[in-house]
């Protein structure tokens, strides 16, 4: 029988992206856990899509059908794939509190605090950032949507600074 050993390292650049990439991969698996279809489709009710937009440097990203996902938090998803299992080189999420109220609320830059953003972006150098600079405003929370807007500033561990500016979202609620 071939003996299996395990490889830890001391290196703590290996061990933080590890600990990134496991982070969200967990949180992937609770947004698909949690997502959730309207019990009371009607097909003569208003399509109404729901996204995250912004722009970085003068690219519009805009991300439509985004996913909602309620867990410990109230999560946003958003990507440039096409869908679930292609979600593309480029991922924001927005947390929010499970109850939120309408309100401009800076953002935390880690896993502390209710109001957190995070992006990821193979093109741009971004491993699951969190913004350590900005705010977001709940400008409307009805039953069924959540909306608002949000800036951010977010730093990759390679010193790499991007300013997300103009970002809108509109996303379900549970």
């Amino acid at each position: 029988m071939p003996k299996v050993s395990w490889v830890v390292t001391s290196n703590p650049f290996i061990t933080m992206r590890l600990t990134k990439l496991f982070t969200f991969l967990f949180l992937m698996v609770i947004a698909l856990t949690f997502t959730s279809c309207s019990e009371d489709d009607d097909s003569n009710s208003e399509d109404v899509s729901t996204f995250i937009r912004f722009t970085i440097d003068g690219t519009d990203y805009d991300f439509g059908n985004i996913i909602s996902a309620e867990s410990l938090s109230l999560t946003l998803n958003g990507n440039n794939g096409e869908g679930l299992t292609d979600p593309g080189d480029t991922q924001i999420s927005i947390f929010l509190p499970v109850e939120p109220v309408e309100g401009t609320f800076d953002f935390q830059g880690t896993f502390d605090g209710d109001h957190k953003l995070s992006f990821s972006s193979e093109s741009l150098g971004f491993d699951f950032d969190f913004a350590e600079d900005g705010s977001i405003t709940i400008t409307e929370i009805s039953d069924d949507f959540i909306e608002g807007t949000f800036t951010a500033t977010i730093t990759s561990e390679d010193d790499t600074t991007i300013n997300i500016t103009s970002g809108t979202f509109k996303g379900e609620m549970f």
